[in-house]
């Protein structure tokens, strides 16, 4: 298997479909698959192998989707990076992940191209102006590279809270597991659905979450490249966005706004929260203000990253993290790992564990 296929796939059946949009620019399926492709066929060109790992250090953008597709196509493994890095720290990422080679974006080319160096790594400055050209310039690699589900396909890395940041290995069979719960058990996607593209797709949230299961489903992933709340109504308005995945500070955000209610968000029939709790007030807050469903989930890095979710067709709870998804097992323990008794974990489901 490989995650790519969730590309591929959509592209045989929806290839003149938009896939991904920033601002006017559209990017339809087959452009965004013939993208990859040639992403693929230059690394090949590089002497790529299967299973190395390539750094991705580029914002919400269409290149990110066609650099990570590529990665993936070829039967690497993607590192994604915050582009807000510095050097040593790109030096870090490289040098754990074994990483030779790093797609950075333009805007940030000086400190990823110094930290490359620092790792003895090549950088590949992508430049919308002239990426196009470099791709043009490599035949594409339209096979799929075979890999097993417990291949490596993407090592992300966590933020360092207990030292150095390290590597967690999600496999293909992780990423393209959840990937199916979000689209079709929990946000029950389709190709008329427009995604809001504002999580940051350098984390599991936004790759999963947005845009994996955008693309497995044939939906149209409108980016916005920085969160900005005025630029944010005006995308959710302007695009007719159907389904936003985001962090409660975001809606938070938009739900004090006192422009909000000049933009029309009739369309908006999902929203999805999680990265930290919730308040009670802002979802309740949120919803009547936007007249839209608000479910709050859970997750981790390791688990790819929905681990429980609200679930759309079930009786909810404001303010906890719903159930266990399909193919999770959770369970409440103390201090001493021994399991909770039921009714406390009942009351205290923020403190879950898988």
């Amino acid at each position: 298997m490989n995650l790519a296929s969730v590309l591929t796939g959509t592209t045989g059946s929806s290839g003149d479909r938009p896939a991904v949009r920033m601002g006017d620019a559209v990017m339809t399926y087959q452009e965004l698959d013939e993208a990859s492709a040639r992403v693929a066929g230059l690394l090949w060109d590089r002497g790529f192998e299967p299973g190395h790992p390539v750094g991705v250090m580029l914002p919400n953008t269409p290149e990110f989707a066609v650099v990570y597709y590529g990665v993936l196509r070829a039967g690497g493994a993607v590192v994604p990076m915050n582009p807000l890095l510095k050097a040593r720290e790109v030096a870090h990422y490289l040098v754990d992940s074994g990483a030779r080679l790093l797609f950075v974006w333009h805007g940030f080319a000086e400190e990823g191209s110094a930290g490359a160096r620092q790792a003895d790594a090549e950088a590949v400055v992508v430049d919308p102006a002239s990426f196009g050209d470099l791709l043009a310039s490599h035949e594409p690699l339209w096979e799929v590279a075979e890999r097993g589900q417990d291949d490596t396909a993407v090592i992300l890395y966590t933020s360092g809270t207990t030292g150095r940041p390290k590597g967690a290995e999600l496999t293909h069979a992780n990423l393209a597991t959840n990937t199916d719960v979000v689209r079709t058990d929990l946000f029950r996607l389709t190709p008329e659905d427009i995604d809001f593209g504002g999580l940051p797709l350098f984390h599991s949230f936004g790759q999963t979450c947005s845009l994996n299961a955008a693309v497995a489903s044939g939906a149209c992933l409108s980016l916005l490249p920085r969160f900005d709340p005025g630029r944010a109504l005006e995308l959710l308005a302007g695009r007719r966005v159907t389904v936003v995945a985001a962090v409660p500070t975001t809606y938070a955000t938009l739900l004090g706004r006192s422009d909000r209610a000049a933009h029309d968000l009739s369309a908006l029939r999902l929203c999805i929260s999680g990265g930290a709790a919730m308040p009670v007030e802002v979802l309740r807050g949120f919803e009547e203000a936007f007249g839209c469903v608000l479910l709050e989930g859970y997750g981790l890095s390791e688990t790819s990253p929905v681990a429980s979710f609200n679930h759309p067709d079930r009786e909810r709870k404001p303010g906890s993290i719903g159930t266990p998804i399909r193919g999770v097992d959770m369970r409440v323990v103390d201090e001493h790992g021994r399991e909770a008794p039921k009714a406390r974990w009942e009351r205290s489901p923020s403190a879950a564990t898988t």
